[in-house]
């Protein structure tokens, strides 16, 4: 995947991307680079970004990837007779006392199905269509959850997959309450934020299921003389990628915050207005006292998991892919690229799973149903608190 083939998605010959600029840093803010890439005004999927040394790449590939979510021809149909397919209730998403409210939003009667592929057999499966791509025709849900591109279809699906496990981790932990515990933040990660005022600590999130280490990544950055409380998230094989990625991911919230809190200074978040990701990023900057009470701070100090032996893409998808389905846990694919996507070197995936929870968007209708409730299925030895966690989730 090289720059100059990627500088082709914006502009006006793509239509898909419109700008692409680098995003500013002031005093208040760690020496990360970062890039936004600004979408179309008639296109899905808002801003984009990317922070760190592949910022740019990065910002692109996001904007890219939601737009083939977006605008990939699906077919929404009912499940052909005999065809083998996986319903609407084997997914784990809103439980049936949710979907009893008389508020409930969301559409699940009679679904449309669409053709995915199982891994790792390839099999055809039908799956709703709803969850696959991030059309609200559907009436399901939107999630990101599981969808990624890439300069491959193997390494997007390795990317879609690792992220449909990082979610699940921090959804689960996070709606049971649990304390994570907390591993050691490199001096070179820790000393910058330390040096600006902040705080940062690293927590061990990796699921009994995975191979790949998840790691979060949680702290407070001051500006004005206000805490600015984020958290970043990654899976990847190697458990330092993985703390460093999360890490990256931290400092893109904190610049986000900056841009939120001019112009919501004086804002205080109800939890009943966390309705989308930004609100989600934004809630604990705007009520400080609550991210210092939060069960993460106390959980146990631990340390940094194993790294798993696996080495490059082919390698460390097969290896998720064989441990998920021992603890039979499946999985199902579609390839999403589109033209635009292909003509710059790209190629996207939806990775989706039954048994796998999503991240949720709206606070008040977070994923009860399914596995969620499952603790020991990704978490044997902790010691559950509050289900559901009544805060909402910092990630943005």
């Amino acid at each position: 995947m090289t720059a100059g083939l990627l500088d082709r998605a914006v502009g006006w010959r793509q239509g898909v991307i419109a700008e692409l600029r680098p995003v500013p840093r002031s005093l208040a803010d760690l020496d990360v680079p970062g890039w936004a890439a600004v979408a179309e005004p008639f296109r899905a999927g808002g801003t984009s970004g990317g922070a760190g040394p592949h910022a740019r790449e990065a910002a692109i590939a996001e904007a890219m990837e939601r737009h083939a979510a977006a605008t990939c021809p699906l077919e929404s149909r009912p499940v052909p007779e005999n065809a083998v397919h996986w319903p609407i209730e084997d997914f784990t998403l809103h439980s049936p006392a949710q979907r009893a409210h008389r508020n409930f939003p969301y559409r699940y009667e009679d679904p449309g199905y669409t053709r995915a592929w199982t891994l790792p057999g390839n099999a055809e499966i039908w799956v709703p269509a709803g969850l696959v791509g991030l059309r609200p025709e559907h009436g399901l849900p939107a999630t990101s959850s599981g969808l990624a591109a890439g300069p491959s279809t193997v390494h997007a699906l390795l990317r879609a997959t690792q992220e449909l496990i990082e979610r699940d981790a921090l959804t689960v932990s996070w709606l049971h309450s649990l304390a994570p515990a907390r591993i050691p933040v490199p001096a070179a990660l820790r000393e910058p934020v330390e040096s600006l005022g902040g705080r940062v600590h690293a927590f061990d999130l990796t699921p009994g299921y995975s191979p790949h280490p998840v790691i979060a990544v949680a702290g407070t950055l001051p500006l004005g003389g206000r805490p600015r409380s984020t958290l970043g998230l990654a899976c990847r094989a190697d458990a330092g990628e993985a703390l460093e990625k999360a890490w990256l991911e931290w400092t893109q919230g904190t610049v986000f915050l900056e841009v939120w809190l001019a112009g919501n200074e004086k804002t205080v978040l109800k939890p009943r207005q966390v309705t989308d990701f930004d609100a989600h990023a934004a809630y604990y900057t705007s009520r400080p006292r609550e991210w210092d009470r939060l069960p993460w701070w106390r959980g146990p100090v631990g340390t940094a998991p194993v790294s798993s032996p696996a080495r490059g893409t082919a390698a460390e998808l097969a290896e998720l892919v064989r441990a998920l389905r021992r603890h039979r846990i499946r999985l199902a694919y579609r390839e999403l690229t589109t033209p635009e996507l292909a003509a710059v070197g790209l190629n996207a995936v939806r990775v989706l799973s039954p048994e796998l929870t999503p991240l949720h968007s709206d606070h008040r209708w977070p994923f009860l149903g399914g596995t969620t409730a499952d603790l020991a299925r990704r978490f044997p030895d902790a010691k559950p608190g509050v289900f559901p966690n009544p805060h909402p989730h910092p990630l943005g």
